[in-house]
């Protein structure tokens, strides 16, 4: 079965399922479960978000998911 490329709504819930982790090691295990699935889409989407979290005074967040993005898209280089 061909994996197709996530929707803008599929990338957000995912985002919001890495954000409300209780802890780096649930985090780490959303996302090695989700890796998978991770597209362009889902980037172009985290740093959508990452603006928007700036634009409405949200650094902490902001910088937060700007450097998940980061691990993800080094752990997605490596495979």
């Amino acid at each position: 079965m061909a994996t197709s490329t996530m929707t803008n709504q599929e990338a957000l819930d995912l985002i919001r399922t890495f954000l409300k982790a209780p802890s780096d090691e649930a985090l780490m295990k959303e996302v090695n479960l989700n890796l998978p699935r991770v597209d362009g889409t889902f980037f172009t989407v985290l740093n959508q978000s990452v603006t928007q979290l700036r634009r409405e005074g949200k650094p902490q967040i902001a910088d937060a998911l700007e450097k998940l993005g980061d691990t993800i898209l080094r752990m997605k280089t490596l495979i």
